[in-house]
């Protein structure tokens, strides 16, 4: 009789479904907010020290900004200074030229950062220097030259870095000298040091992967920290981000990639007024995020233990549920179901005795089949044993299926289509063929299962603790079907019983295999020492006894031969002689009577033991008794 399930437990069952549902969406959704809210506070807090990373580049572009500004505005009053000292000294003569190269002079020690002023006339000759350097030089080809000489209007000009024609790197500061009735009468040009902007960018903190630089609205590098000399004086390619935005800001930030070493960076670019000078100051980006990723990671591992946290708890919520909704199936179970699980429980018992109490091995798996065919009418259980020579399936125990079916397939081979058993043992796995009628695995065998109306077979490979192939166990059945969870339970624990019944039984065959021949090399050992003793006994009485016989019969004859008075020295070593000889002979005769006691040979083995007993206990002081 069947329980009917269907009421409540169908109801509670649905009811936890729901309760596991909700716990499981609810538990999802928290740990997204949780992840929610931690990447957006990072987000956050990232752009927070982007943002001040900006302001700091800013701050840093503003002063040096101011530098640079001033120190153009005070090279513009030198040379506006000089331009309009110039005027008012001796038009000719040896005195103008000495005091002109004094203003020079004095011009350059009052600014440490210029190197040199010049001054060319209108046809581009150099008239005056602050170096007295030695020659004449026409610089009628320098951009600067040509830009005053072409643009009356054109006030102070700054030329991108180049070398002098003596090899050293200078930024030329430029201005227009005109005639008193305006026409171009020539430039006044102030040598700004590269190297004195430059020392003055490295002393500002920007960090290892921060820059400063000095640049043209173009894009042209004019003086960088950290020095790039091969860069200097060359516009970047691609051109610096700055460039597009120039024309409209005068100032911003940003975020781009170093055309020159490939580095993120935070820069700010501010447009020195009046100037054609932008100021250009980067922080290297990861450099600016490295304590934020510090921050980051441990929100991340806190936010991680968190949410694993919340999960193993919701794990655990889930498991008890689930524990309790089995628990109530389990309850539920209906009488017919508790009786087969106790029917099995006892059949397992019971095969256990037989294997325990050492029954034969068909009489095992007899038994082992009839109990897994008592859990199902419909069910026929079959167990074939492998062959010594891995090849061949025998029959082994098969109490329900037709006899004219096991004597047919009696020692057949193994093989891929060798039927279930077959294939089972040939591929080392299980082989469920739900309908023998149509499979291609009983090709050769279809045709005697349907005049035995078998249609499915089920076979499983029986394997030993070392995974060595034992057999196949098989369930048969009259219609096409497939097994359930129970069918793979009761295959699973005919299997595993029939793997220790079998392994037993080969075991104690091996055993007594085993015995046979220790009895039989006992008894051969026994054979061979008897057989030994007999050869050493007959070479000590054939050979050695009889030597020392006639060694005492000749002692004797010459004792004979000697006078009637011998000398006593002569006759105490003859005596003392045939003395250690007699003993001699006792002793080789013992030990004749110990290798094949005579006792043996007369009266048999109880004899032999009896004498050796004795005479072993007459040297200890210990009677010694044997019994047969």
């Amino acid at each position: 009789m069947t329980a009917n399930l269907s009421g409540p437990t169908d109801v509670d069952s649905s009811r936890d479904r729901r309760v596991r549902a909700r716990i499981v969406i609810v538990t999802v959704l928290l740990v997204l907010v949780i992840l929610a809210i931690l990447v957006l506070s990072l987000l956050q807090r990232r752009q927070e020290i982007l943002s001040a990373a900006e302001r700091t580049a800013q701050n840093l572009a503003q002063v040096i900004e101011e530098q640079t500004k001033g120190s153009v505005a005070a090279v513009e009053v030198v040379l506006t200074g000089t331009a309009t000292t110039m005027r008012l000294l001796p038009a000719k003569g040896g005195e103008r030229k000495a005091a002109i190269h004094d203003l020079l002079l004095e011009n350059v020690r009052k600014l440490p950062f210029l190197r040199a002023i010049w001054i060319l006339d209108a046809r581009g000759d150099m008239i005056h220097d602050s170096e007295s350097l030695p020659g004449r030089y026409n610089l009628s080809d320098r951009e600067y030259f040509r830009v005053h000489r072409d643009n009356p209007e054109y006030g102070l000009y700054v030329e991108r870095p180049i070398r002098s024609r003596l090899g050293v790197w200078f930024i030329g500061i430029s201005r227009r000298i005109d005639k008193p009735d305006g026409t171009f009468a020539g430039v006044i040009v102030a040598a700004l040091e590269p190297k004195y902007l430059q020392r003055f960018y490295e002393s500002i903190d920007v960090g290892k992967e921060g820059t400063v630089a000095l640049m043209q609205p173009d894009g042209t590098l004019m003086v960088r920290a950290p020095a790039r000399e091969d860069k200097i004086g060359e516009k970047l390619d691609p051109v610096p981000a700055y460039v597009g935005k120039l024309p409209h800001a005068a100032s911003g930030s940003g975020r781009t990639v170093s055309a020159i070493d490939g580095v993120a960076r935070i820069y700010t670019y501010r447009h020195v007024a009046g100037k054609p000078l932008v100021v250009l100051v980067e922080l290297g980006e990861t450099e600016s995020l490295a304590g934020w990723r510090a921050v980051a990671r441990a929100h991340v591992l806190a936010s991680l233990a968190f949410v694993l946290m919340i999960s193993w708890l919701s794990y655990l919520v889930l498991r008890e549920l689930h524990s309790r909704s089995a628990l109530s199936r389990a309850l539920a179970l209906d009488i017919t179901a508790r009786k087969q699980t106790e029917a099995l429980l006892e059949g397992q018992r019971r095969a256990l005795e037989l294997v325990a109490v050492g029954a034969p091995l068909p009489q095992m798996l007899d038994m082992l089949v009839r109990i897994v065919e008592e859990q199902a009418p419909e069910m026929l259980g079959s167990i074939l044993l492998l062959e010594a020579d891995g090849v061949h399936l025998r029959h082994g125990a098969a109490p329900s299926l037709p006899e004219g079916f096991t004597r047919a397939i009696d020692g057949e081979a193994i093989g891929e289509n060798a039927g279930s058993c077959g294939a089972a043992a040939f591929r080392r796995e299980p082989v469920i063929v739900e309908d023998v009628a149509t499979d291609p695995l009983w090709r050769d065998y279809r045709e005697l299962a349907a005049a035995h109306d078998l249609r499915a077979c089920w076979s499983t490979p029986i394997f030993d603790a070392q995974r060595r192939l034992l057999g196949t166990f098989a369930l048969y059945f009259r219609t096409p079907c497939r097994p359930s969870e129970r069918h793979r339970t009761l295959i699973a624990m005919a299997t595993y019983i029939a793997a220790i019944a079998i392994t037993k039984s080969l075991e104690e065959a091996k055993l007594r295999n085993l015995l046979l021949r220790l009895r039989d090399l006992s008894r051969r050992l026994l054979e061979v020492e008897e057989t030994e003793r007999r050869s050493i006994n007959r070479e000590l009485h054939d050979r050695i006894g009889q030597n020392l016989s006639i060694l005492n019969l000749n002692l004797n004859l010459i004792r004979s031969g000697l006078s009637t008075n011998p000398p006593t020295a002569q006759g105490g070593r003859i005596t003392e002689a045939q003395r250690l000889l007699e003993s001699t002979i006792m002793q080789v005769r013992n030990v004749m009577a110990d290798l094949h006691p005579p006792a043996l040979e007369d009266f048999g083995l109880f004899a032999a033991l009896c004498a050796h007993a004795e005479s072993f206990g007459a040297r200890i002081g210990m009677p010694i008794v044997v019994h047969w």
